[in-house]
């Protein structure tokens, strides 16, 4: 089946079934090209946005206004400091004290400390198609079954703290990249074999470049070669090209891993993404939940997700309960 063409009765089908259509396919799709390893690629580049792929070129031209194309997705020791524009939209979200270490001679330190050969995604296009899935921490999770489906694709971007251990049935034990942003996380067994994207716009963080180096380093110990920072342009792109400005600071850590993948992946499925009844975002691995809306302008990113999902760009997984829509007027430029 053409993908976003999929008929809204065959999402009812019953997870089994559905499960195992969705890993035929992709066994067929990796019979008929050679298998590479998405956490060993054999091939890095220093990405940016493009047109490259079928993916990006519906997205371009499904939402013209939104997309561009020569933004960089990650920052290397060869990039020089961030452009003024960059820059002015950086500082407005920290704090006086802060500013102090937002200089070029700090962030090169950082960079220098990662591997700018270490790999990022393979982009051997032209061998195989790079199936990807994005996955949240979002309670919708919990009785999905999810796991072996998420567990098939090729790439599995989780986000922010995720454990699989005691939910693989539901949330699939695979990762290949973890994005995060700096700050202090309870102790927990990440999967050091994949690749940390680490978003280096955070809020009242003081020497924010020592701290992502000791984050990676000293408290999550992660191979410092397996480390790359997304590029602050990226993130300001995203936040004024695909949610407008909105939000008080940035888009989540969610939202801008979703953007990630649509740029470099050939196809992308969302699991874990979405709020409770009354619209806090809640996580699967605990009871907890949070109005994050002062900050992140989570009610736009929900409705971007269901209009691209609407539009065949990516599909969304909803598991045990809908997506609520409390902003009908609000959806990406286009």
């Amino acid at each position: 089946m053409v993908r976003g063409m999929r008929s809204r009765d065959s999402l009812n089908l019953s997870l089994p079934l559905a499960a195992v259509l969705v890993l035929v396919f992709l066994v067929a799709q990796r019979a008929a090209v050679q298998e590479l390893d998405p956490l060993n690629p054999q091939e890095s580049s220093d990405l940016e946005t493009s047109v490259s792929g079928p993916l990006q070129r519906r997205l371009e031209a499904t939402f013209s206004d939104s997309f561009e194309t020569g933004v960089d997705i990650f920052w290397e020791s060869h990039d020089c400091w961030v452009s003024p524009e960059v820059f002015d939209w950086w500082a407005l979200r920290l704090a006086e004290d802060d500013l102090a270490g937002l200089t070029w001679e700090s962030a090169e330190r950082m960079l220098w400390r990662i591997s700018e050969e270490s790999p990022v995604f393979s982009t051997h296009r032209k061998r195989r198609r790079q199936i990807c899935a994005v996955v949240g921490a979002s309670r919708n999770l919990l009785g999905s079954s999810y796991g072996p489906l998420i567990d098939a694709h090729d790439v599995v971007i989780r986000v922010n703290r995720a454990p699989t251990a005691d939910y693989l049935s539901d949330v699939g034990e695979k990762t290949t990249h973890h994005v995060m942003w700096p700050r202090d996380l309870e102790e927990h067994e990440f999967d050091r074999r994949a690749i940390l994207l680490i978003n280096p716009i955070s809020l009242h963080n003081e020497d924010i470049f020592d701290r992502i180096v000791t984050l990676a380093e000293d408290d999550l110990r992660w191979d410092i070669g397996r480390v790359r920072i997304i590029h602050p342009g990226f993130v300001k792109y995203v936040h004024e090209s695909w949610t407008e400005d909105r939000g008080e600071d940035y888009p989540s850590t969610g939202f801008i891993a979703l953007m990630i993948a649509l740029h470099v992946c050939d196809e992308v499925d969302v699991f874990g993404f979405g709020a409770d009844a009354q619209g806090r975002w809640d996580r699967y691995y605990e009871d907890y939940s949070m109005d994050v809306s002062t900050f992140h302008p989570a009610d736009f990113e929900a409705q971007v997700r269901w209009e691209m999902d609407e539009k065949g760009i990516l599909k969304v997984f909803r598991g045990n309960r809908p997506d609520p829509s409390s902003r009908p007027d609000a959806s990406p430029k286009n």
